[in-house]
Parts: structure tokens; sequence; C-alpha cells
């Protein structure tokens, strides 16, 4: 149950962030912290000095979820693929901040994979090959060390 929680303050965190950019025509480090701040104020003045295992978790999944949200719009095209980054990021911070212990930056990472993760799906179940740039460039004559 507790993890159901935790994905749903995820996907609530990262589309919240979403909205407040595409609708209310906020920048996204002040939806981020905005909505952070918020967050980090109701859970220190409604639960200071639980130690609820959801109390502590939360705050920083939340954070970290608004990372996620934080995506241009430009580069999303609905809620759904937020959503679906938020649920994977929910995930990646569940089962993998054990393993971050001591090396800081387990928000921004998990954030930036799911991100990446959910943005090159697209590519994936197109039918067309990918394309490095490279041959393009190759196609026109460029050198792409030497010509500038």
């Amino acid at each position: 149950m507790d993890r159901i929680i935790l994905i749903l303050v995820a996907v609530i965190g990262a589309t919240g962030v979403q909205y407040l950019i595409r609708y209310k025509q906020w920048n996204a480090v002040r939806a981020s912290s905005f909505l952070a701040l918020l967050v980090a104020v109701i859970f220190k003045l409604a639960f200071n000095g639980s130690s609820n295992y959801l109390v502590n978790a939360i705050p920083p999944l939340f954070l970290g979820a608004t990372f996620v949200g934080m995506v241009s719009a430009k580069q999303t095209s609905s809620f759904i693929s937020i959503g679906l980054a938020a649920v994977l990021y929910s995930l990646l911070f569940i089962y993998s901040g054990k393993y971050y212990q001591g090396y800081g930056g387990l928000l921004g990472t998990t954030a930036c994979v799911s991100l990446l993760v959910v943005l090159s799906s697209k590519y994936l179940k197109s039918n067309k090959k990918l394309r490095l740039g490279l041959r393009k460039l190759a196609r026109t004559g460029k050198n792409v060390i030497t010509d500038k």
C-alpha cells in the first residue's frame, strides 16, 4: 500500500508542475519550487517529529517528481507521458534509493533516466530506422571534426 501511495504522489507532483507550466504560464523552476515548498511545509507542520516511512519518504519523492514535471511541453505532448515517467521515477526511487547512499544525485538522476526512457520510447515503436546525424553530414560532404 505504501508503494501505491508513493506512486500516486509522484504522479501528482509531476503532472501538477506540468499543469502550472502549460495552463498558468509559470516557468518550470517556479512551478517546481512552489509545489515542493508547499509539500515540505505541510509535512513539516503536520507531521513534525514523526518517524513514519511515508512521512519521511514523500517530501523527497515529491521534489524529484517535480523534476520530472519540469520537462518542456515541446518534448512531451500529453500528461500521460508525464504520468508514465513519474511512475517509472517513483519505482526507481523506491527500489534504488539504498544504492545511492552517500553519493547524492538520486532525485535528479532517477528523474533524468525516467524521462529519457519515456521520451525515447516513441523511437522504439516507430517503423523508421534511427539515423545518426553523422550520416546526414556525410551526404553533404562535411567532415564533422575539421569543418565548422
